[in-house]
């Protein structure tokens, strides 16, 4: 199929759904991560889409920061139970009093709702759905400054990666394209396994938050090696070989119950 025909079926599919997910549309077209993104900012300078976390929406005009009562964020519906659950359990990890770097994806804004009422707390991010989560509310902010990418709703580049040296944080949490045994743990997004992969050496613990299904797959680009991160949260779903094997490279795991969400 030419790339003009599949951008037609996808705009066709959008108009009838008001939605889209990048998910969906590597799957139904069985092409790369980096072909369906292509295909939705092509969309999107046309004027018929705009591009919002995890996919593509009808193109309409919308506000941001203080007043915004949506998030421009698609997810995964059949897991947003085991996000929330994970989100939960990771904020238990904040301490009063605590510096938190927060990442993006949509795991690491369940975090951002769960630690809203935790006194004395500073966060650094890049993520502007967790600058927008948290703006109401008395948590210190600092935000990293680089390039902002209208698609992801983050800063990102090398002013974001040279940013980051001037901090040094207790806990960040990151999330993940990817994890395997063999290559460890990756990004669709070359930009964000950059800032992630800088992340790890300002903070005192890095807790990486991920639902099972990213479990046993390989995104584009490489952040780091699963020994690099000292715990993992992801839900009661996780393979029990993955289990295992993190006990074994002495990764705390913790697995959240989306049961009692």
């Amino acid at each position: 199929m030419l790339a003009k025909e599949r951008q037609d079926e996808i705009l066709s599919i959008i108009r009838q759904k008001k939605a889209i997910k990048m998910s969906d549309v590597v799957k139904k077209y069985q092409v790369s991560h980096e072909t369906a993104r292509r295909d939705l900012e092509v969309l999107q300078e046309q004027g018929m889409i705009k591009r919002v976390y995890g996919g593509a929406v009808l193109s309409e005009p919308a506000s941001f920061l203080p007043g915004m009562t949506e998030q421009p964020c698609i997810v995964d519906e059949s897991s947003s139970l085991e996000r929330e659950a994970i989100g939960r359990e990771a904020a238990k990890l904040v301490k009063e009093g605590d510096t938190v770097l927060l990442s993006v994806g949509s795991t690491v804004l369940q975090i951002a709702k769960h630690i809203r009422d935790i006194k004395h707390i500073t966060v650094l991010t890049n993520s502007i759905f967790v600058l927008n989560e948290l703006i109401d509310s008395d948590v210190r902010m600092f935000v990293l400054g680089g390039c902002v990418n209208s698609s992801e709703y983050d800063m990102e580049g090398h002013l974001a990666v040279e940013a980051l040296k001037h901090f040094c944080v207790d806990i960040a949490f990151i999330c993940a394209g990817g994890i395997t045994k063999e290559n460890g743990v990756s990004d669709y997004n070359c930009e964000v396994a950059q800032i992630n992969k800088a992340i790890l050496g300002r903070a005192r613990k890095t807790v990486l938050v991920a639902h099972a299904k990213k479990f046993g797959t390989d995104s584009f680009s490489v952040t780091c090696p699963l020994d690099s991160i000292h715990t993992i949260i992801s839900d009661s779903t996780l393979p029990h070989g993955y289990v295992r094997y993190l006990q074994e490279k002495g990764i705390e795991l913790i697995l959240a119950d989306s049961g009692q969400v």
